[in-house]
């Protein structure tokens, strides 16, 4: 807009996603995040009395931020993101049957709207979708299948409760096998915001005038480490993802192992 109209535009990076490459963290995402834990941490508490498995569907249709932070912190079972396609049979059956075999009746399926399987996956292990389905999905500006459209948590549910080995496996262990899709979707976006967020929003709003004051157009504010710092606002809007190699990964991965390797207490 800047570039093209002579507008005078200055940015502040607010969604929950945090997928704006320019800042660390957005304003809004923390404050999703607590709510999306404590979501989860309230499913734990009826999973744990009714003996259930939940799948969870949290908003990010193409980051996975949201749902890996509050996966973690609520200490979700399993968790499904966009940034790395997910084999039905490895990451969510066997696990399953490995938490149960250790004493675990219930449990908690941290997924994104934009989750999806591998195509390999897709083939060997779904019976109510296939490629096709999602070839049909419907095309976003840049031509790729939107993948929300899916419902991926009521898939993942009906998939499930086809599995006859898993409902065998359960019911070896003294429990009915019983799956519910849960989506936090827009309420996400509602509430209070948290210490975090006002404070941050604050800080934004103060430097954000200050660009205005100073006419030094064409910026954004973002949080770099714990400092404020301007992006050109080309650069800070582009998209960013979970990169394969980060620490998020490594300790959802760690959390998995851990969770279905040790004895329910």
């Amino acid at each position: 807009m800047c570039k093209y109209t002579n507008a005078k535009v200055v940015g502040c990076p607010k969604t929950i996603d945090n997928d704006l490459a320019g800042t660390h963290y957005t304003f809004g995402f923390w404050s999703a995040v607590q709510l999306a834990s404590n979501a989860m941490d309230n499913l734990t508490t009826t999973a744990r009395s009714h003996q259930r498995v939940f799948v969870v569907e949290i908003m990010g249709r193409d980051a996975g931020f949201l749902t890996m932070y509050s996966g973690i912190s609520a200490g979700a079972d399993i968790i499904l993101i966009p940034e790395t396609p997910f084999d039905f049979e490895r990451d969510v059956v066997q696990v399953l049957k490995s938490r149960l075999r250790v004493g675990h009746k219930y449990h908690i399926i941290a997924c994104s709207e934009g989750a999806y399987p591998s195509l390999e996956s897709l083939r060997r292990d779904f019976t109510t979708i296939s490629k096709e389905t999602i070839d049909k999905l419907p095309k976003d500006v840049f031509g790729n299948p939107v993948l929300p459209a899916l419902n991926i948590s009521n898939i993942l549910v009906t998939e499930l409760g086809l599995r006859d080995d898993l409902k065998e496996e359960f019911k070896k262990h003294g429990v009915d096998f019983e799956c519910r899709s849960v989506v936090l979707g827009h309420t996400m976006r509602a509430g209070a915001p948290n210490s975090f967020d006002r404070i941050l929003g604050l800080r934004f709003g103060l430097a954000a005038m200050k660009l205005v004051l100073e006419e030094d157009f064409g910026k954004m504010v973002s949080l770099q480490g714990t400092e404020i710092a301007t992006f050109a606002l080309s650069e800070g809007v582009k998209k960013k993802y979970i990169k394969p190699e980060s620490d998020k990964l490594e300790l959802r991965d760690l959390m998995v192992k851990i969770r279905y390797k040790s004895k329910e207490n």
